[in-house]
């Protein structure tokens, strides 16, 4: 495993041992793997709101941006409000925003928001949270939406060829 033991932790999303491992054995929250990805990370892509609030109120930070895949046979690089927005779970997006003052509109290598990642999720509620912080709609993006088709353009854009 790559990481540290905060990250696997985290990747279960067992927020009883996450705490543990900050409180009793000083993790670093902050620590990066061979791709960049902090513990927050894994947190986000277990689905465990519990395990990211925990990171979240232990100074996370939401603005490291990382390497690795989080779907299979997808390459992705972003934001934890990537990762979130990717998985069109609501509630963590909010509380990455709300808690972790992540970015609305932080962008990737490709020049993608975490928009783009809410608008191909197909989560009404993940998009409508975005917008409603200042997400921006006008950014052009350089990522394939579909696959085996390279594909530029705006969420919108990207709306309308899902």
């Amino acid at each position: 495993y790559d990481g540290t033991l905060l990250h696997c932790a985290c990747k279960t999303g067992n927020a009883d041992i996450i705490k543990l491992l900050i409180t009793k054995g000083n993790a670093d929250v902050n620590a990066v793997d061979k791709d960049n990805s902090t513990p927050l990370f894994n947190a986000v892509a277990s689905g465990s709101i519990e395990a990211v609030d925990i990171l979240l109120t232990n100074g996370a930070r939401t603005d490291v941006v990382s390497q690795r895949s989080f779907n299979a046979g997808i390459f992705y690089h972003g934001t934890p409000l990537h990762c979130a927005s990717k998985t069109g779970n609501a509630d963590i997006i909010k509380l990455l925003i709300t808690k972790g003052n992540a970015d609305v509109n932080a962008v990737d290598k490709d020049n993608s928001t975490p928009l783009f990642n809410a608008v191909a999720s197909g989560s009404i509620e993940a998009v409508d949270i975005l917008l409603t912080n200042g997400a921006r709609t006008d950014v052009v993006s350089q990522r394939s939406f579909n696959a085996g088709i390279f594909y530029h353009g705006t969420p919108l854009h990207c709306a309308s060829k899902l």
